[in-house]
C-alpha cells in the first residue's frame, strides 16, 4: 500500500463476534508463539557487530533463513515466517540506531576528544561502509568522492586509538533484542480471506484456514496484525489504512506551544488546553506504585497480573481518550495552519521526590506528540519541532535572561511580566519563525 502526499495511514480495528472456542485460541497462540521464537532467532543470528553489512536491506537474511530448516521444523506457513524475519530485522535496525545514538553522545560528552577526532569519529558513523568496515576491524574500501572525504577527515589524527574507541564503544552500547511476547502475529494479505461476514485465517494445518467471524463488513488488502485476548477468547485485527488528508477552510497563521505536565498545552496567546491532563497522569502514576510492588513481593506465590492489567489499560485508554479530545478541541478553536512545539526533554533521575519522579517518567509526552502530529496531518497542519534549550528562561520580548516564581515569568531587563507557560510558548513561535527564515534564506 503506497502513500501519496496527500494521505495519511490510520489503524482501523476488527473485532470477532463471537467468543472463539478453546482448541482455536491455541491454535492461534501456537502460531504466536512460533513467530516468536523466528523473531529471537534472528536477534541471536543477526544483531551482532559481523551481522551487520547483511540486515540492509535484509534479503540475505531472508535467504539464510529459508536455507536453515526452521520453518519446517516449526512447521509454520511462509505467509508468518517471513513477516516475522523482517520484524526482527526491523527490530535490529531500532537498536542499531539507538546504538548510534549513545555512542555519539558519548563522542560529544568525551573531553579528551579534539574537534578532529570528533569530526572524523562521526564521519565513519555517518559512512554506512567504513563503520562496518572498523567495526569489522578492517580498512574501509571506498570509491570517488567518498575515498577523497575519507582521505581528508584522516588528516592529522590517530586513526588507530579512534577506531579502537569506537569499537569499544559499540560494544558497550549495543544490546541483543529478545522478546518473550507472544501476543499476536503479522498476516499478509496470502495469509488471509475475507468472506461470510468474517475472516479465514491460515494455520498451520496444510490448506486449512480458521473462520472467524466479525463485527463488521469491511474488507481490505494489507499486511495486518492479529492481537490474541486468550482470556477473553477473542482477537482484534490492526489494519492500517490510507486515507485522505483533509483540507478545512479556515486554517492559517502559526502558533506556538508550550508543552507539560501541570497542562497540556499553553498557546502563545496563553489559551490552555489539557487542564487535567496531570490527574489523569497521575491516577496512572499512583495506580501502578501502588500495586506493581504488592504483585512482585508476591512472585514466588504467583498472584497473576490479568486484574493488575486490566485496570491499567483503563486508566490509560482514559487519559488517551481525554488526550484525543484536547487536541481535537484545541485545532478546531486555534485552526492554525503551522503549529511550533518544543523538542521535549528526554527522562531524568532528578526531581523533587520520589513521587514527583515517578510521574514525570511516566509522562506519556511521546503518546501526546504522535497524537498531535496524527491530528495535525488529518487537517493539513504543518507540525514543526524547534529547539528547546533555555526556551522556559529566556524573555519573549527582549531575549534576556528572567526568572520565575509562582507560574509567573518576570524579566528583570525589559520588565516584562506574564505567565510562565506563555512565555515560553511565545518563544516557541519566535524560534519557529527564525528557524523558517533562515532555511527559506538558505534556499
Amino acid at each position: 500500500m503506497k502513500g501519496h502526499k496527500d494521505s495519511i495511514y490510520k489503524t482501523v480495528y476488527q473485532y470477532n463476534q463471537i467468543p472463539i472456542s478453546a482448541a482455536d485460541i491455541e491454535r492461534l497462540q501456537e502460531i504466536a508463539r512460533d513467530c516468536r521464537e523466528v523473531k529471537n532467532y534472528v536477534y541471536d543470528r543477526y544483531s551482532g557487530i559481523r551481522s551487520l553489512p547483511k540486515i540492509h536491506p535484509g534479503y540475505t537474511v531472508q535467504n539464510e533463513m529459508t536455507k536453515s530448516g526452521l520453518r519446517e521444523k516449526l512447521g509454520l506457513p511462509s505467509v508468518y515466517f517471513y513477516l516475522s524475519i523482517f520484524d526482527a530485522l526491523g527490530d535490529i535496525k531500532s537498536q542499531w540506531a539507538r546504538t548510534k545514538s549513545r555512542v555519539g553522545q558519548n563522542i560529544r560528552n568525551n573531553p579528551n576528544l579534539s574537534a578532529e577526532d570528533r569530526h572524523y569519529l562521526r564521519f565513519i558513523m555517518k559512512q554506512s561502509q567504513c563503520f562496518e568496515s572498523v567495526l569489522a576491524g578492517g580498512e574501509p574500501e571506498l570509491a570517488g568522492v567518498w575515498k577523497e572525504k575519507y582521505a581528508d577527515v584522516r588528516k592529522g589524527v590517530d586513526t588507530h586509538r579512534l577506531d579502537q574507541y569506537l569499537r569499544r564503544q559499540v560494544r558497550r552500547c549495543l544490546n541483543k533484542p529478545h522478546t518473550d511476547a507472544a501476543y499476536g502475529f503479522p498476516a499478509s494479505p496470502k495469509g488471509y480471506r475475507y468472506a461470510d461476514h468474517g475472516i479465514y485465517l491460515s494455520m498451520k494445518e496444510s490448506r486449512r484456514r480458521l473462520f472467524i467471524p466479525l463485527t463488521d463488513n469491511n474488507q481490505y488488502n494489507c499486511q495486518i496484525y492479529v492481537r490474541l485476548y486468550p482470556e477473553e477468547r477473542g482477537i482484534t485485527l490492526n489494519v492500517p489504512i490510507e486515507v485522505k488528508q483533509r483540507h478545512p477552510a479556515g486554517y492559517s497563521g502559526e502558533m506556538g506551544l508550550a508543552v507539560g505536565l501541570k497542562c497540556m498545552f499553553v498557546t502563545d496567546q496563553g489559551r490552555t488546553y489539557g487542564e487535567k491532563y496531570l490527574k489523569y497522569q497521575s491516577a496512572l502514576t499512583d495506580y501502578v506504585q501502588k500495586r506493581l510492588p504488592r504483585h512482585q513481593r508476591n512472585a514466588k506465590n504467583n498472584p497473576g497480573m490479568k486484574k493488575y492489567n486490566a485496570g491499567k489499560v483503563r486508566l490509560e485508554e482514559t487519559m488517551h481518550n481525554y488526550v484525543n479530545g484536547e487536541i481535537n478541541r484545541m485545532l478546531d478553536t486555534e485552526k492554525p495552519g503551522t503549529v511550533y512545539f518544543p523538542k521535549l526533554p528526554p527522562k531524568s533521575k532528578a526531581g523533587f521526590n520520589r513521587k514527583v519522579n515517578a510521574t514525570v517518567n511516566m509522562w506519556q509526552k511521546g503518546f501526546v506528540k504522535s497524537r498531535l502530529l496524527q491530528k495535525c496531518r488529518e487537517r493539513s497542519i504543518e507540525l514543526v519541532e524547534v529547539f528547546g534549550k533555555g526556551i522556559s528562561v529566556q524573555c519573549s520580548r527582549c531575549g534576556a535572561d528572567g526568572v520565575k516564581e509562582n507560574d509567573m515569568f518576570r524579566c528583570p531587563s525589559c520588565g516584562a511580566e506574564m505567565p510562565e507557560r506563555q512565555n515560553t510558548a511565545k518563544n516557541v513561535l519566535k524560534r519557529g519563525r527564525d528557524m523558517r527564515k533562515e532555511r527559506e534564506y538558505g534556499e
